[in-house]
């Protein structure tokens, strides 16, 4: 059945300033665009969709998050919005108690962020032992690159006094230096809470997958991602898709630290560069370094004194060697990398390494694999103009900009502070950067990126450095045609052309037409995807 769009304005992002009058949807591709009279010929018997005024955009392609952990949406404690810690143990006891959650389960809360509560700290297991000495607790950072436990769940996970620190990572501790506090910082000190606390959480998965991908709906997005992937989530995603219950594209990356060769290896099906049922691998995920907000990024110059001393300057998460290792696993075997990547020093760590890994590799492909740096939040000029020679793509969370650069400029100074998330050095080298939220850090509304990097101001109304806006229209090629060119999939999605998936956003506004301080509350009236509604307001 044919489709016809009419009575809206479209806009396909193939140039600025193009539009057309009506497009027509065969068979889930795009098969006409131009005028409307052209159309109707084009379409005699076609179905008419009249758009009434909306704007008919590109389907929203985002380069980087976890929509696994999106299902906290569902099942944990807000936090985000909580000003100390007597509001965490009130939100998180009051979660408890309104589902039921008893000893054989956890509860959880997520997003809280130390530098908007009252105490100016990490809360920790003292804390969540007021919401309950009997139920495991765990309080998620707002970065996701660390967490809180109460005593109940330390027990449980076996984390004790001999605990030693795991390679890149650390245990908060007593004033007696050795009694962990049930702080947890950067993912191999996390992963034992986690181990505990999935287990205990008993969800109906396939009820939960639907609520999930609204997640990313709800806001355009018609193709996302998985960003760190183990191998229970591999499982989860390419059972749900033998199902048939994704509605959207989803693209996942086994991370190190797995083993990654046997994900890739029980899923080979979906190992491919096309999808089977919504779903496939895109390639492999490292870690470099941590959270700036968090002070655990690495940086070149030291952050401005704290708890940790002078010249503390963060710290990374992995040597050269095993580095030049898993970026060989990657190149070798025709994979792209995605690299978590906040301080300019972790830059230069991957800058380094994977320029002697891609010169080592006999991969005759290795150059087209458009290896990618994630986050990218002071990443400096001469770090992007590197990135050109061995294909990088930079994925930049300018959100940054307005939910933390006031916390980077007392961490940073004004100056390295001012210039976080700086698009315009990336685009001054021809590179073709994407933008992301880190879905579940914040909810997946890309028109809020776009906003920030073109405003470039904090919460506090501070005006970052200037030279580094965009507009909007680069904004916006940032979140549609520039996500296909890194996920290799330019050929189909990003633009409304002929020949290309039916992947649509339609908003009720033209993102190009509206006030720019109206761009980052713009309304998703519906979500199709290759043709058919997948959500609608």
């Amino acid at each position: 059945m044919k489709k016809l769009y009419f009575n809206g304005d479209f806009l396909p992002m193939t140039n600025e300033g193009d539009s057309f009058e009506a497009l027509v949807v065969e068979d889930g591709v795009i098969a006409f665009t131009g005028t409307l009279e052209d159309a109707r010929t084009f379409a005699a018997d076609a179905e008419d969709v009249d758009l009434d005024g909306a704007c008919l955009m590109p389907g929203i392609i985002d380069p980087h998050s976890h929509i696994a952990g999106s299902n906290q949406y569902v099942v944990a404690a807000q936090l985000e919005n909580c000003k100390s810690f007597d509001e965490i143990v009130e939100a998180m006891r009051a979660f408890g108690e309104k589902n039921g959650i008893g000893p054989d389960s956890v509860i959880m809360g997520v997003s809280y962020d130390q530098n908007s509560l009252a105490e100016g700290k990490h809360p920790n297991r003292h804390v969540l032992d007021r919401v309950s000495t009997e139920i495991p607790c765990v309080a998620i950072h707002a970065s996701s690159h660390m967490l809180v436990a109460n005593t109940k769940l330390l027990e449980l996970a076996g984390i004790n006094a001999e605990t030693v620190d795991p390679e890149g990572a650390r245990y908060g501790r007593e004033v007696d230096g050795v009694t962990p506090d049930g702080f947890c910082e950067e993912p191999n000190a996390m992963w034992p809470i986690f181990g505990q606390v999935q287990p205990r959480q008993k969800f109906d998965m396939d009820k939960m997958i639907l609520q999930m991908q609204d997640v990313y709906l709800e806001h355009g997005i018609t193709t996302c991602q998985e960003g760190a992937t183990t191998a229970d989530y591999a499982a989860l995603f390419a059972g749900m898709a033998k199902k048939g219950l994704l509605k959207m594209d989803v693209v996942s990356y086994p991370m190190h630290g797995e083993d990654v060769d046997k994900i890739l290896s029980d899923y080979a099906e979906f190992d491919s560069h096309d999808y089977t049922n919504h779903f496939r691998f895109g390639g492999l995920k490292m870690f470099f370094d941590g959270s700036p907000q968090g002070r655990t990024a690495w940086m070149t110059e030291p952050y401005a004194p704290g708890d940790e001393g002078e010249g503390y300057c963060g710290y990374g998460t992995i040597s050269d060697d095993d580095a030049y290792d898993y970026m060989r696993k990657a190149i070798d075997g025709n994979h792209q990398l995605l690299a978590h990547t906040n301080g300019d020093a972790a830059a230069d760590q991957y800058l380094r390494v994977y320029k002697r890994a891609l010169e080592d590799s006999p991969n005759p492909n290795k150059h087209e694999l458009h290896p990618v740096m994630v986050h990218c939040q002071t990443t400096r000029r001469d770090q992007y103009e590197q990135m050109p020679e061995i294909h990088m793509i930079p994925t930049i969370f300018t959100n940054h900009i307005w939910y933390w650069a006031d916390v980077h400029l007392k961490n940073f100074g004004p100056e390295r502070g001012s210039r976080v998330s700086a698009v315009r050095d990336a685009l001054d080298f021809g590179l073709r950067p994407t933008f992301h939220t880190d879905c579940p850090v914040l909810r997946p509304n890309l028109f809020e990126s776009v906003w920030c990097a073109v405003k470039r101001v904090t919460k506090n109304g501070v005006q970052l450095d200037e030279s580094q806006k965009i507009s909007v229209y680069e904004g916006l090629e940032c979140i549609t045609k520039n996500g296909a060119f890194q996920y290799g999939e330019e050929d189909r999605k990003g633009t409304l052309e002929v020949g290309k998936l039916a992947d649509f956003c339609v908003v009720e506004h033209n993102p190009l037409k509206v006030d720019i301080d109206d761009l980052r509350d713009l309304k998703v009236l519906k979500t199709i995807k290759e043709g058919e509604i997948v959500w609608e307001a």
